[in-house]
């Protein structure tokens, strides 16, 4: 018996077969066939898989919901960009964040350089629209 002929008469005698990973299910299989399926699991995975890989058991149109709502990422700005960025006293010195106390750009900045240069690229949480 060939894996192909094994899935016609699970089904033909209203059984259930599918895949999980690299594991065979089965559901209201007789008992006769499952010694059946073990000798054939390689040719039943490969057949109940697509080329890609995906389950050919899975309805292709059902999407999963995601587990939480799509999230914005900050705009990648330079400071310079932005409304609350005060210049320095040379083009292209240290400026200021007036976002902040201190004056360098917010703590949402970690990794990159802390001081307010005017084309500083950063992820900026206190953006606030352009300067023009």
């Amino acid at each position: 018996m060939t894996a192909a002929t094994l899935l016609a008469e699970i089904e033909q005698v209203g059984g259930e077969i599918w895949t999980e990973g690299d594991r065979l299910k089965f559901r209201d299989t007789p008992a006769r066939l499952i010694p059946l399926i073990r000798e054939h699991k390689a040719a039943l995975l490969a057949l109940l898989k697509d080329d890609t890989g995906i389950d050919a058991t899975i309805d292709p149109t059902v999407q999963p919901k995601p587990a939480m709502a799509p999230q914005t990422a900050p705009a990648t700005v330079a400071c310079g960009q932005c409304v609350r960025f005060q210049p320095g006293t040379t083009k292209m010195g240290i400026g200021s964040c007036l976002a902040t106390v201190t004056g360098q750009p917010p703590a949402g900045n970690r990794g990159d350089y802390r001081a307010a240069f005017p084309m500083a690229p950063r992820r900026c949480p206190e953006y606030a629209g352009s300067a023009s």
